[in-house]
């Protein structure tokens, strides 16, 4: 295989990874199990809102989620949104324990992560795919295979800072 061809199906490779990167992580969400449960829900609301307070978030404005999974974890994700694992729930031996969680979770929140993290995650793939469409490009114009190797390793180097 040519040194032109090869940098092609590099690129078409890393399109497809890249690309193909959304979908997978919208199919993980879809296949997380929730439970509704009034009294459960209703008790963490009532522990958490002193914590959404504290931090200036409008109690009401947070989404809690009880996921069936017997892990113990919890985590935040699309802005206020709490994910609380029954795992997590049923391993506690106080409601301290939950809170402390709920804390670290409602921090995440305050503090912009999610949404800070998104926004570098994109301008990073950005990056990327500009530098892979102009390495592309150039290889596909005749230009030294040296130079469009540049543009492809380069767009994803500089996607990594």
């Amino acid at each position: 295989m040519t040194h032109k061809k090869r940098l092609f199906v590099y690129f078409l490779a890393l399109s497809v990874f890249v690309l193909g990167a959304a979908p997978r992580v919208q199919a993980q969400e879809e296949r997380m199990s929730f439970i509704r449960d009034a009294e459960i829900e209703n008790t963490i609301r009532t522990l958490s809102a002193p914590l959404f307070e504290a931090v200036g978030l409008e109690p009401s404005a947070v989404d809690i989620f009880l996921v069936n999974d017997n892990t113990l974890n919890a985590f935040v994700a699309n802005g206020q949104k709490l994910f609380i694992n029954t795992g997590l729930l049923i391993r506690s031996e106080s409601a301290n324990q939950v809170i402390g969680v709920i804390a670290h979770e409602t921090g995440h929140i305050a503090g912009g992560h999610i949404s800070r993290t998104r926004d570098v995650i994109t301008r990073s793939v950005v990056t990327s795919l500009l530098g892979m469409l102009l390495g592309g490009a150039a290889i596909a114009a005749g230009a030294n295979p040296d130079v469009g190797t540049a543009l492809l390793l380069g767009g994803q180097l500089l996607g990594e800072i």
